[in-house]
């Protein structure tokens, strides 16, 4: 930023009255900075000038470097104010343009990345995009389009009339139909192409969690057994947690490493991450009983719950790399450093078991990384070791509560909070952790009151400010995380909330000519050259795999016709995408799986909806609570000879039935015996369980169905 010699800005523009921390970090630039809107391209349509498009994100380290190179530059500021309309966009608030664009910049560049330099046409089209430039080179490109635009504007027209097709070809994703069989052991075959079987993960430096992908193994593990996928999410869960990426000291995820063995990481903290490997860990724990990913997942959510949560018990959005101007210095140590706050004991364990060494391991410093599991450096006494550990992980976190903190994004977004939402719900059930069940309860409570209005979601707020409206991300996952209330509590506030949500979906997104829905709704503020709907993963589950994992939850309770006419439509409507490239629908093809193939989670419905089953653990037995809506029954294991009885089958089971309640029913002349109200059954078995049961009111019996828990 440029001050003047009191200290204060020199520069002020438009930006300073945005709601987005990213906007407001370019307020006091010399570009004649616009926030996207008409405004913008009204000007440039008068002045016929291109506009440029800078599309980043507050947390986004060279974002901030382009920024002190470039858009603090007078020289540059001067000529982009001069020959073109300059429009900053934050990708948080608006992904349905980040899509556009970013595919734009991909088509032309062969890359992507943030920040993100767009060239436009008046009328928004891109005709040339790339990434980051150093300024020398910004300068330089800026000159070549200025006289472009002005001598060759029939070949710039044409460029952006050819890229603007390919875009909305490539976003609407239309394909031919096919028949969708075994999609997920086509996922896991996929992708086994590219798993590093070293340290885990898909493919080379740079690596991502991929987390959809890591629920695609977790998935054909569950229905096919499948040791191989298991295993390969074990690699993966170890290497990362052990690694650099995971913030050894305070917990939660960095982005990204920039290395292959997940020891170097970007330093920003995602909420979508959070969001995505809370879950993963806590069903990883269930899957494979591994301590170890217990105490991450109770560490991810303790992070988010102390240093990424609000007053009112919503969730902050991101917080930076930089801290000082500088990467990552908030979380790295010397070895002078560490020795000066820990005992001689403290600091050899450290020396041992986190990699710490006089070198360092980045720019001579030291990222602190287990080599190996805890369990096999302790051998013997684990308890002890890990109360030591723990000492020495509040020391150092006392010590770093000391430096200068990197920025935090305050922006409460629908999306990402309604997927934090989902993930402390099913963390909280999967490990009897109530009080992670009760902060999904207070967010979500949070959004429903300040983000849902006139049946519409706001996309953001800051401060208590909403701005910006909902797009089909925002809906779909908060769709899903009222459904996983449901599910997990049982609070029928929570159904009759996710049924208004999906409905206003349906009105805003849905395609009624193509099926599948699109990411945003059809007016919007500013040029929308198409409307995407981008099916395909990303670093977040892509929303119209969100979408679907609401309507089927949302089916499997109520048995509604329309909704399963929206989840046949929309898998069809992407079913030749999913057949060729499977492993990039993971989010969806899991999803999918409780329509096509059955229900095997903890928690399953019968009787469209009014019989719920949920599995927990009982010292060495397996219990059954199932909770039947008032006016319904189940018969009893032991019942009249006309019905199905309730029936547990399995290997070597011992079965003990709950007691029944003795009636007449209108429909038999006999008296029966039933279940009613909420049971238990108690199963002593280590292997799967079957369940059949048929659901029944005074006046009809539904048809018997089995639910399978693993």
């Amino acid at each position: 930023m440029l001050v003047d010699d009191k200290g204060n800005p020199r520069y002020t523009n438009r930006l300073i009255n945005e709601d987005s921390p990213y906007l407001r970090q370019h307020a006091h630039n010399p570009v004649d900075w616009f926030p996207w809107g008409e405004e913008a391209f009204a000007k440039a349509r008068a002045e016929d000038k291109p506009v440029f498009l800078s599309i980043g994100y507050s947390t986004c380290h060279w974002c901030h470097v382009m920024e002190r190179e470039s858009f603090d530059s007078l020289q540059i500021a001067e000529y982009l104010n001069e020959h073109f309309v300059s429009i900053k966009l934050d990708r948080e608030q608006r992904p349905d343009l980040d899509d556009i664009y970013m595919t734009g910049t991909q088509l032309m560049s062969g890359h992507g990345g943030w920040p993100m330099s767009n060239f436009l046409t008046v009328d928004g089209r891109p005709f040339y995009s790339g990434t980051y430039y150093p300024a020398e080179n910004f300068h330089h490109l800026l000159g070549q389009l200025k006289e472009l635009w002005k001598s060759k504007r029939n070949e710039v027209e044409r460029q952006a009339d050819q890229v603007a097709k390919a875009i909305s070809k490539y976003t609407t994703a239309k394909s031919e139909s096919a028949q969708l069989v075994d999609l997920v052991a086509a996922g896991v075959e996929e992708l086994n192409g590219t798993f590093d079987s070293s340290y885990g993960g898909f493919g080379g430096a740079p690596k991502f969690p991929n987390e959809s992908q890591l629920m695609l193994l977790l998935e054909h593990s569950r229905r096919k057994g499948d040791i191989q996928s298991l295993e390969a999410l074990r690699k993966t869960l170890d290497h990362l947690y052990q690694g650099g990426i995971y913030d050894q000291v305070a917990g939660g995820f960095h982005r990204y490493a920039v290395d292959r063995q997940w020891q170097v990481p970007h330093f920003e903290k995602m909420l979508y991450n959070q969001a995505q490997l809370l879950p993963l860990y806590a069903q990883g724990f269930v899957a494979l009983g591994e301590p170890a990913y217990r105490r991450v997942a109770i560490e991810i959510g303790d992070y988010v719950l102390r240093e990424m949560i609000s007053p009112e018990g919503a969730f902050y959005s991101a917080t930076d790399a930089d801290s000082e101007g500088e990467e990552g210095l908030f979380f790295i140590w010397t070895l002078e450093e560490l020795a000066e706050i820990l005992t001689a004991d403290d600091l050899s364990l450290v020396q041992q078991l986190y990699g710490v060494s006089e070198e360092g391991n980045f720019e001579g410093r030291n990222i602190l990384h287990l080599n190996g599991s805890i369990e096999t450096f302790a051998v013997k006494d684990l308890d002890s070791i890990l109360e030591h550990i723990d000492r020495i992980k509040t020391t150092l976190y006392v010590e770093r509560e000391k430096r200068i903190y990197p920025l935090r994004d305050e922006k409460v977004i629908t999306g990402w909070n309604a997927m934090m939402v989902t993930a402390f719900a099913v963390a909280g059930h999967c490990l009897n952790h109530s009080r992670f069940v009760e902060a999904a309860l207070r967010a979500a409570d949070y959004l429903w009151e300040h983000h849902w209005q006139d049946q519409r979601l706001w996309r953001i707020s800051l401060g208590g400010h909403q701005s910006i409206s909902g797009n089909l991300e925002d809906y779909a996952a908060f769709a899903g995380a009222a459904m996983n209330l449901y599910r997990i509590t049982q609070r029928q506030e929570w159904l009759e909330r996710g049924a208004s949500v999906i409905d206003s979906m349906n009105n805003q997104f849905w395609d009624e000519d193509g099926a599948g829905y699109f990411l945003s709704r059809e007016s919007e503020n500013g040029p929308l050259i198409t409307r995407p709907k981008s099916p395909m993963d990303g670093a977040t589950p892509s929303a119209n795999s969100m979408a679907v994992s609401a309507l089927v939850q949302y089916w499997l309770v109520t048995g509604d016709v329309t909704i399963e006419q929206k989840i046949t439509q929309t898998a069809s409507a992407f079913s030749g995408l999913m057949v060729k490239t499977p492993s990039a629908f993971s989010y969806m093809i899991v999803a999918l799986q409780d329509y096509f193939e059955g229900q095997i989670g903890p928690i399953q419905y019968a009787a469209e909806g009014k019989v719920r089953v949920s599995r927990r653990k009982v010292e060495d037995k397996v219990a059954l609570d199932i909770s039947i809506w008032p006016g319904w029954h189940i018969n009893a294991s032991d019942t009249l000879e006309d019905l199905i009885p309730t029936r547990v089958d399995g290997k070597d089971l011992e079965v003990e039935y709950p007691e029944a309640v003795s009636r007449k029913l209108t429909f038999i002349d006999e008296p029966g015996d039933f279940y009613e109200g909420d049971i238990t059954i108690l199963v002593g078995s280590g292997g799967p369980i079957m369940l059949e049961l048929q659901a029944c009111d005074d006046a009809r019996c539904l048809a018997p169905e089995k639910l399978v828990f693993p």
